[in-house]
């Protein structure tokens, strides 16, 4: 089938919007069902900011505003900041959590604190499952995840008491395993539910933390040969920008220093 029939409703509402309705993307977010979706891709952002977690958070909103609204949104923007933080050479779980309870707001930001406080009495990731579940509920925009908007519920639309279920949990497995890699994909995937995300957004984030290291060179050789496709080199590619943008803001930096010192030397 084509690709765009494929895609989640949530994804389908990109090329409604960006494509066929010309949309502004900075708007096109609007009116889409609120999800982790935008959450899903938010990585890169975090890694283009390594070790920036504020501006991954700003970056994330501009961009994914074509995409998500409300805690959707807020969920894609901790996502990345969450990332960037890890990249740092001093990163540990607890500044991870620290950066998504700073920066997260209103309902996302209380539903990180209550499965991240659930998360902090318990080690293994088997034994946490039930009890991250049910601290997350109360703020779950997809409380149950047969409905779907229309069916009498406010699931899926805007709110500013809801976070979406994945990167909260995501977190809380890496409180639960200390930030181990495979442990917390393992929690993560057995989780249920949206496992798939959550594994990923945990995966991204112990994988920042670690490096490369933390990964199974046989585990990325299956992923590869799957999903035919080499992320070895897209990997490269990425870090390449990476570079090329950081040299040129940090030569936009030292021109915009430089202004400020003719600026004080003219007064």
């Amino acid at each position: 089938m084509l690709l765009v029939e494929r895609l989640f409703y949530p994804e389908k509402w990109l090329y409604m919007r960006l494509c066929l309705a010309n949309a502004d993307p900075r708007q096109g977010g609007v009116g889409n069902m609120v999800n982790c979706g935008a959450a899903m891709y938010a990585a890169p952002v975090g890694i283009i900011n390594a070790g920036d977690p504020v501006n991954a958070y700003r970056e994330a909103v501009d961009i994914f505003s074509a995409h998500q609204q409300s805690y959707g949104l807020e969920a894609a923007a901790v996502m990345a900041a969450c990332v960037a933080e890890a990249f740092k050479s001093d990163a540990t779980v607890d500044s991870i959590i620290d950066v998504a309870l700073t920066l997260a707001k209103e309902g996302t930001q209380r539903a990180i604190a209550a499965v991240v406080d659930c998360a902090r009495g318990y080690t293994d990731w088997k034994a946490a499952i039930g009890p991250l579940r049910e601290a997350i509920r109360p703020y779950d925009g997809s409380a149950e995840l047969n409905t779907m908007r229309g069916n009498g519920t406010n699931n899926w639309q805007p709110s500013r008491e809801h976070s979406i279920e994945e990167v909260p949990v995501a977190l809380g497995f890496l409180v639960v395993v200390a930030g181990d890699f495979e442990q917390s994909i393992f929690g993560s995937a057995n989780y249920g539910r949206d496992n798939d995300s959550i594994a990923g957004m945990a995966g991204a984030i112990a994988g920042a933390l670690h490096g490369a290291r933390a990964i199974r060179h046989d585990w990325m050789q299956r992923i590869d040969t799957a999903n035919r496709v080499d992320l070895g080199a897209i990997a490269e590619s990425l870090a390449a920008v990476v570079v090329e943008l950081q040299q040129r803001q940090w030569a936009q930096a030292q021109a915009r220093a430089a202004l400020f010192d003719d600026l004080l030397g003219s007064g």
